[in-house]
């Protein structure tokens, strides 16, 4: 289940491309002309611009934290990410002490407790899997099936294995998995050590969407999208590391501006229309629960995807649309 998990709360940016949402198979007039070649060749070029213009800035040293507040709750606000190396050094004392002062964990979705557990697995088995009678192999070309074979061939995958995978989730399996080799633990995802620190702690835990709502993004694509999607992803593999690596980096020192040139890029997402319905639609329907956490009195800590925390159509940017200005922490 922690392999699953991951795949679903995983919004970094090499993983969304995985997903068919990208707009590059919208951004002609006319389809036909759009190469899955093509479209690889854009998002590695966004990838590596991206990559670049972070590594053009620095932060203090620690990952970003703020807060807004009225006379009786603070909530504190915190970008994290889904999967990180062991050894990441990324806790503070001023984290800590919000933490630990939180009687509530607001999170993007709920995957750990049972009824998570059981809805994330019945929701794949129904979105992510072809019926009876269907297969991915049938739905791919001869050249796509050669081409994804090149790849998940020498990672011991045979056709008959990846079969049953709609489009969409087998990308999301390779863009994860690659990750995840490359030493990268969802165990040691922020997400998953804080919520296993609320529970322990007696703290409540508050979800800002449902499952249901996450697999509709990542799944709602048309076939022909999910298969240039997973085309996209087979293309961009290799540079699904470097991109994380940086990410991270960026993520560890605390430096908002090389988060927005990974995170806050439509390029880098395959267009608008796949970053607007990763990021911008769910930060905006995130907004009302957010801001009405003020309405009870306490301390309340809001924790989701570092992406979403960064940008003119961030999480912050919105609150302070709606007349609550964010206080950075650190």
């Amino acid at each position: 289940m922690t392999y699953l998990r991951s795949l679903l709360t995983t919004t970094l940016a090499i993983s969304t491309v995985a997903l068919g949402l990208s707009a590059c198979t919208n951004a002609q007039t006319d389809a036909d002309t759009q190469s899955a070649v093509a479209s690889a060749e854009d998002i590695s070029a966004a990838l590596k611009s991206a990559t670049d213009r972070a590594k053009e800035s620095t932060g203090p040293g620690s990952p970003a934290l703020w807060s807004i507040s009225d006379d009786d709750t603070t909530v504190y606000l915190f970008g994290t990410i889904h999967l990180l190396r062991p050894e990441t050094q990324w806790r503070t004392e001023a984290f800590n002490q919000a933490f630990e002062r939180a009687d509530t964990l607001y999170l993007e979705v709920d995957t750990t407790s049972a009824e998570g557990q059981a809805a994330v697995q019945r929701i794949v088995a129904q979105e992510g899997m072809f019926a009876e009678g269907e297969t991915l192999m049938g739905v791919l070309d001869d050249e796509e099936e050669a081409t994804l074979m090149a790849t998940m061939g020498p990672m011991g995958a045979t056709a008959d294995a990846i079969n049953g995978f709609k489009p969409w989730l087998l990308g999301l399996q390779l863009s994860v998995g690659s990750i995840m080799q490359a030493g990268y633990d969802p165990n040691k995802g922020v997400d998953t050590l804080l919520a296993s620190e609320a529970k322990l702690e007696g703290k409540t835990l508050k979800y800002l969407e449902t499952i249901e709502r996450q697999i509709g993004v990542l799944s709602s694509a048309d076939m022909d999208e999910q298969i240039d999607g997973l085309m996209v992803t087979v293309e961009t593999l290799n540079l699904g590391t470097e991109f994380v690596d940086v990410l991270a980096s960026e993520w560890a020192d605390g430096d908002v501006t090389g988060l927005t040139a990974t995170m806050a890029d439509p390029l880098v997402f395959g267009g608008q229309e796949g970053y607007d319905a990763l990021m911008v639609d769910r930060n905006r329907d995130w907004i009302p629960a957010i801001s009405s956490a003020l309405d009870e009195p306490g301390v309340k800590f809001v924790a989701v995807g570092a992406g979403h925390m960064v940008g003119p159509d961030s999480v912050i940017a919105m609150l302070k649309t709606e007349g609550l200005s964010a206080q950075r922490l650190q």
